[in-house]
């Protein structure tokens, strides 16, 4: 008895054969080309073994592979591999089938591994990159909404952030002939500058300065800027802890013009909602394309986005959405 039904198709399609049956009737009846039906014919014929209704993969031979082992096999993938006491970061073939062994005593072919692998929806692809979060985020996320509940009715609650911006474009998906490569011509010759922004939770309201570098004092420049725009009106920033942030003369300053600074968690950037107005803008500005020069780029950068509508902006900042984090102590 077997569950392959590829080995069920070869088998009746010779017992028809044998009460009598065209090829052509056989092929008609099982859904397959004439070809097929004489290849599994002539097989049989040289070896009338019941091994000769397998398939060129091996299907339908009685194996040992078993339950047990499918278990074994998906836990392993479940957890990364330092966890069951294996010094790599992630699983490969040949760890697995070195695990396989140690907990099965067999050895099981790369082949057969590889197979059951691909049973378990599993292919082999390139990892990327993943922060580890902050451990305290969501006490850090707890006592930044209590902050923000706090602060007198009239403050301007600011999220701020950096972003790079490369003469080199930033490579995104586009169509292209099959077989052939997407191509972006460079100049070979980059440039950097450093962008930093603003946006006011409650108005949608955009700051922006672009500095040859992220330094504390281009940071210091910053609170200048945005002191001078928001004057008597007290402000609240929500920012996070990089170096250029937490230098005591950044601090000093902050604390000088009366500007509070609230700092978000650790490796969480898709808590800050300028983040993602920076992937917005390059996304229309920078992708597939290099610039003339780098400061036309960050002329064309800044204008696209204080071109758009507060409204707008809010929206693709995430601040409109349903699922912002910050939503009910903003909407005061």
């Amino acid at each position: 008895m077997t569950h392959d039904a590829g080995i069920f198709r070869r088998a009746l399609a010779l017992l028809q054969l044998d009460q009598g049956l065209s090829v052509a009737t056989v092929a008609t009846d099982l859904g397959v080309t004439r070809q097929s039906v004489y290849n599994w014919l002539d097989r049989y014929l040289l070896a009338p073994t019941p091994r000769a209704l397998t398939d060129a993969r091996g299907y339908g031979h009685v194996t040992a592979w078993n339950d047990d082992l499918f278990a074994v096999l998906r836990s392993a993938l479940e957890r990364p591999p330092g966890d069951w006491g294996y010094r790599d970061l992630d699983w490969t073939v040949e760890l697995l089938q070195q695990h396989l062994a140690w907990w099965d005593g067999r050895s099981w072919s790369e082949r057969t591994v590889r197979r059951r692998l691909h049973q378990l929806g599993y292919v082999w692809k390139r990892p990327r990159y993943v922060l580890q979060p902050d451990r305290y985020r969501a006490r850090k996320i707890r006592r930044i909404r209590n902050q923000v509940k706090e602060l007198e009715p009239r403050t301007a609650v600011l999220f701020e952030d950096e972003t790079d911006l490369l003469l080199f474009p930033p490579l995104r998906a586009c169509w292209a002939k099959r077989g052939e490569s997407a191509e972006v011509v460079l100049s070979g010759q980059n440039a950097r500058r450093v962008i930093l922004g603003t946006i006011n939770v409650q108005t949608g309201h955009r700051l922006l300065l672009p500095r040859p570098k992220q330094r504390a004092e281009d940071f210091q420049a910053f609170l200048g800027l945005i002191h001078d725009h928001y004057r008597s009106w007290p402000v609240s920033l929500l920012l996070d802890g990089d170096s250029s942030h937490t230098a005591h003369g950044s601090v000093g300053l902050a604390r000088e013009l009366e500007i509070g600074l609230i700092w978000l968690p650790k490796r969480c950037p898709e808590l800050n909602p300028m983040d993602h107005v920076w992937g917005h803008a390059k996304d229309e500005v920078c992708a597939n394309h290099q610039d003339t020069s780098i400061d036309h780029l960050v002329e064309s950068f800044i204008r696209y986005i204080q071109g758009l509508p507060p409204e707008e902006a809010r929206l693709k900042a995430g601040i409109l959405s349903e699922g912002f984090w910050l939503r009910e102590e903003c909407q005061k």
